[in-house]
């Protein structure tokens, strides 16, 4: 029974755990499998013969879809023939293949044609409608008690490339955890969607007259010599990988990643050196996109070169981060990394083994990659003091550091060598949290390596973007609770002291004048003009951010605004903002796809939904604030802020997103509701105007922010701005000038 096999997460070739070890384990203990193959070359089946037999004697059924092309040669060579008859060249390329077949992949084949024969397998050939690539990589293993277990990987990939040692099975066991229960759901519902026909974007063809080509190249099959066959093959593999891998451990050591072919470029060389001259302290304030999880890795590579060893600590703030630091690590070839978050059960046990050998003396080199909330965890902090001291502290969006919780722990921190990254150091509103996020870095602005978003544009690092500020303004109804509010902070000012004679009613109050202009009504009317601005045709790849919570509707609120103790959380509204916009998308085009990505989504929900957004599926998405960290979609070409906190790092951030660079991408739209009070209207007041000049000055700042960099800064972004910038006596000119300086 698959339950009882010890599957690990990843196997990859030349490594401790080998592909053929999870084939022939799945293989030999399932009696069904199904299987999204891509290339049906040699390079793609080699694994795949391993265990195959074993699956047949069980009695084992087989679903499996390719694309049109045997190989990777043939989808360059037919790339650009759209008349091709795709079942009649697969089979001039199986007669070009069968005369280069090892005696392991003509075992392959022969299982294949046993399944045949005995009706216990279908095969079927996927083709693309935009004329691409099917190039899916996956399968399902179920055994007789319904466990199953779940494969991605690049089965696919060339011969060529195998040689290069990157072949990499990663796999998901339905027994092990909701996540990976969640995982194999997801595999199985896409499997069915392309085997069924459901999906869209595929053509779905039975290849009859390709398995009628593998009866008549292998008749006659004989299972009980294909058994025999198959244990001759995993000893002979079981000799050689066991030795490439002990190879290949012997002289495997961490390296700058492949896939970078120039190497490691200047600025990751500048960034180091300015750290080591700072005393290997300091923060990287680095604009989103520029690549700063490279360039720290590229010092903690730097300082292994010199140690003869790695002990890294690496601080993020969410799970998706943690998933993608990992992906950076393995392309640096550092090993044994640990975990630090909820989603892996055996963190506590891992530290301390890892704590027990530093303890006893070993030299050993691991990664620890850890969110900041289990960081702060003291079961974390029991371990961490006997942790060397000489471990090199990488903090991902560092401001997060700056929070009440993180800071106490790291008032105690013993590492010396610490790397702090940010596009947005500066935590706003929060001058002591600044001051001592930057004590514990040694550093201070400009700090000691700076790479501005305006220089990642100008480098085409980032991509150009468009810019177009929205006014909204606050409605009678909106304007007169304002105006309350207003009125009644006027009253707590001290004009000698500067200050509010109640700090906290104050705080409250702001809030909640705060919240008025947050989830002003005319937003909606903006974004309808936006959409209908944009047009149907080019609403696809879109960001909509959205404000949180439920619209404001209820006037007998106003009774709080004297209350200690307002109700923030109020759930009188009947209908999301976040529904009521997706609902109107939907009602102006009842064909484009949209979709929501909040905190309610599984993890796995979210990364289905982000891949339907990434290649099409899904036009328009929905979010709040889920987006703002982490999320890498570099596909996303148009921005809708409906929703903005007044803190600049949010708007830093999701102009990030925007702004990654991708093949079929030449410009990033950006469309920003900037809502300002009324100033037409009857409740409006001169005591209005006063205090509100800062609050819009903050707001035109943000926009200036924007537009400074946004290629039609000198062709109209601002233009619609003008009536409000002169009626609060500010000159927008000077505003982009205070912020190039």
């Amino acid at each position: 029974m698959l339950k009882d096999n010890d599957f690990k997460y990843r196997y990859s070739t030349g490594r401790k755990y080998l592909p053929f070890d999870f084939c022939e384990m799945a293989l030999s203990n399932s009696v069904i499998l199904d299987i999204g193959l891509g290339y049906f070359s040699t390079a793609s089946i080699n694994v795949l013969s391993v265990g195959f037999a074993s699956f047949i004697i069980n009695g084992g059924k087989m679903r499996l879809y390719i694309n049109q092309y045997l190989t990777e040669d043939d989808y360059i060579l037919l790339l650009n023939d759209q008349q091709i008859n795709f079942e009649e060249y697969i089979l001039q390329s199986f007669y070009t293949l069968k005369a280069t077949l090892s005696k392991r992949d003509e075992h392959f084949f022969k299982c294949i044609s046993y399944l045949i024969q005995q009706e216990r397998i279908e095969i079927k050939i996927v083709i693309p409608k935009d004329g691409g690539l099917a190039h899916e990589k996956f399968g399902i293993f179920t055994d007789t008690n319904g466990d199953k277990v779940a494969f991605t990987g690049s089965m696919n990939l060339t011969a060529a490339a195998l040689v290069k040692n990157i072949e990499t099975i990663e796999c998901s066991c339905s027994w092990k955890s909701e996540d990976s229960r969640e995982r194999i759901e997801i595999s199985e519902q896409d499997f069915l969607e392309i085997w069924n026909g459901q999906n869209n974007s595929v053509y779905v063809f039975p290849a009859k007259k390709f398995c009628k080509e593998i009866l008549t190249t292998y008749p006659n099959v004989d299972v009980n010599e294909l058994l025999l066959q198959e244990k001759e093959i995993i000893k002979k593999l079981v000799n050689r990988d066991k030795k490439q891998a002990t190879i290949i451990a012997t002289i495997s050591k961490p390296h700058f990643p492949f896939k970078y072919r120039d190497g490691v470029r200047p600025y990751q060389v500048e960034a180091y050196e300015a750290w080591v001259k700072n005393g290997k302290c300091g923060i990287f304030a680095m604009a989103t996109g520029t690549g700063k999880t490279i360039t720290s890795l590229n010092c903690a590579l730097n300082e292994c070169q010199t140690d003869g060893l790695y002990q890294l600590l690496i601080l993020v703030p969410t799970i998706a981060l943690v998933e993608q630091w990992i992906d950076e690590i393995a392309q640096f070839d550092f090993k044994n990394v640990v975990t630090v978050f909820s989603e892996n059960l055996k963190w506590r046990q891992q530290l301390v083994k890892l704590e027990d050998k530093v303890s006893r003396g070993k030299k050993v080199s691991f990664v620890i990659v850890s969110t900041y909330q289990s960081f702060t965890n003291k079961d974390f902090q029991q371990v961490f003091p006997r942790l060397p001291e000489n471990m090199i502290l990488i903090a991902d969006e560092a401001h997060n550091i700056g929070s009440e919780l993180v800071r106490s722990v790291f008032r105690r921190l013993h590492l010396t060598r610490r790397i702090g990254l940010s596009a947005t150091p500066n935590r706003i509103y929060d001058e002591e949290g600044t001051a001592e996020l930057e004590g514990f870095f040694n550093d201070k602005p400009p700090y000691i390596y700076n790479f501005p978003m305006s220089r990642a544009i100008d480098e085409e690092r980032l991509m150009n973007y468009c810019y177009y500020p929205k006014i909204a303004y606050l409605n009678d109804d909106e304007m007169q609770e304002y105006a309350e509010i207003t009125e009644q902070l006027f009253r707590l000012f001290d004009n000698v002291t500067k200050q509010f004679k109640d700090g906290q009613k104050a705080k409250k109050l702001l809030m909640l004048r705060k919240r008025i202009l947050h989830k002003a009504d005319d937003k909606m009317r903006i974004f309808e003009e936006i959409i209908s601005e944009i047009g149907e045709d080019n609403l696809r790849y879109c960001f909509v951010y959205v404000p949180e919570g439920k619209k404001m509707y209820d006037k007998d609120e106003a009774v709080l605004y004297s209350s200690s103790d307002i109700d923030y959380e109020n759930d009188l509204y009947e209908e999301t903002i976040i529904k009521k916009m997706l609902d109107k998308t939907k009602a102006i085009y009842p064909s484009i796809t949209c979709n929501t990505y909040t905190g309610k989504n599984s993890k796995t929900e979210r990364k289905t939904i982000l891949q339907g957004f990434e290649n099409g599926q899904i036009n328009v998405l929905f979010a709040m604030k889920c987006l703002d960290e982490g999320v890498d979609v570099p596909r996303a070409e148009y921005g809708i802020f409906a929703s903005s906190s007044g803190n600049p790092r949010q708007f830093i951030q999701r102009r990030g997103r925007l702004l990654r660079k991708h093949p079929a991408k030449t410009f990033a739209y950006i469309y920003d509701i900037v809502v300002v009070p009324n100033f037409q209207s009857p409740y409006y007041s001169k005591e209005i105007w006063s205090i509100e000049r800062s609050l819009v000055r903050g707001e035109l700042n943000r926009v200036a922010y924007f537009a400074n960099l946004a290629s039609n800064n000198y062709t109209g972004a601002l233009q619609s701005l003008d009536e409000v910038a002169r009626f609060y006596e500010l000159v927008l000119s000077e505003l982009i000038l205070n912020i190039n300086q």
